[in-house]
């Protein structure tokens, strides 16, 4: 995958960038509505970063992006009694996933600096569970020297210590009959990991070098539009890139239940997650919801981090038309 990265505000990017010799700069864009330092958040906040980069020498050629959670993503089972937790038996251990590796294509036909300019907006989601995440921004040139920057986000989650793990998800399928917004489409958070609540785009699990391939492991679900419907696809089920391997692709079950929101809303146990899967009815294809509604509740089981896990997710908005958003409710098992 390559990006090309177009130069805006070319006035406020230089004033944000402090005059060097290094071969690569790198800095970070900060605004009231930017992310650029440390900070606390709220779990599951849409974030937005803006990475502005030059080439003083060489042409740039990669955009290598990490964040490391620590400690892992993943719930934390708590102990009973609650007294004997102890963080380092505990807690999940750290992970790192790349987010993004990608080729560039700077700007140079405008740019006073020989190895060119780029801009790269970053729009994510912060973790769903309790921790910290370290997000490092590397960017490369053509003969390898680099220039990294970083920050850390701390995320607090007041019910951690429930039996079950819930979030909310926005996912914004982009209409694949759109072909003009290839590159919206391509940042679009529509890769969704259950247990996790952890949302991802497209340039997060696929690209040309299949470097990012240990993510499409990670994905229970796909967001899908089109024809003014959304969709919940497992990937087993869904049509993919060429370069999405099969192995990589989960095959999470999905069935139609009655629950209602008041159902959703008491549901609090995996017996009663169990429960709702059991009762609930195929889907035509058991690996897609088809058309979703709004209060509509789906019951699903899946395999993934070495373990079977079930749970429900309601869909607690839903805007159609060009530009669609879901809004789900999730609770899974820990």
């Amino acid at each position: 995958m390559r990006f090309r990265f177009l130069l805006l505000f070319p006035g406020l990017l230089l004033a944000a960038c402090a005059k060097t010799d290094a071969p690569v700069r790198l800095d970070f864009i900060g605004t009231t509505t930017l992310t650029s330092g440390n900070r606390t958040v709220g779990v599951n906040d849409t974030l937005i970063t803006r990475a502005y980069a030059v080439g003083n020498d060489n042409l740039l050629k990669r955009l290598r992006i990490t964040v490391t959670y620590e400690p892992g993503p993943q719930p934390i089972i708590y102990p009973v009694p609650l007294s004997s937790y102890e963080p380092e038996n505990n807690d999940p251990p750290s992970q790192t996933i790349t987010y993004l590796d990608s080729l560039v294509t700077p700007i140079t036909s405008t740019s006073a600096y020989r190895g060119g300019e780029l801009l790269f907006e970053n729009r994510f989601s912060a973790r769903s569970t309790s921790g910290t995440e370290v997000w490092r921004y590397t960017v490369t040139d053509e003969t390898g020297e680099s220039a990294s920057r970083a920050y850390r986000l701390t995320a607090r989650k007041t019910d951690s210590a429930a039996v079950f793990h819930s979030y909310t998800a926005r996912l914004r399928p982009v209409p694949s009959n759109q072909p003009s917004v290839a590159q919206v489409r391509d940042r679009a958070r529509v890769f969704l990991n259950l247990r996790l609540g952890l949302l991802l785009p497209k340039y997060a699990v696929i690209n040309n070098e299949n470097s990012l391939s240990e993510n499409q492991g990670l994905i229970d679900l796909i967001g899908v539009a089109g024809n003014n419907t959304v969709s919940l696809n497992a990937p087993v089920g869904a049509t993919l890139n060429a370069n999405w391997l099969p192995a990589n692709r989960r095959a999470t079950q999905l069935r139609r239940t009655t629950l209602t929101l008041e159902n959703f809303n008491s549901a609090a146990t995996t017996a009663a997650f169990n429960e709702a899967f059991n009762n609930g009815t195929r889907f035509t294809n058991e690996f897609s919801t088809g058309s979703l509604a709004k209060n509509q509740v789906i019951a699903f089981k899946a395999v993934g981090e070495g373990a079977e896990y079930t749970g429900l997710l309601l869909v607690s908005d839903l805007v159609l038309g060009t530009s669609p958003v879901l809004t789900c409710s999730v609770k899974v098992q820990k």
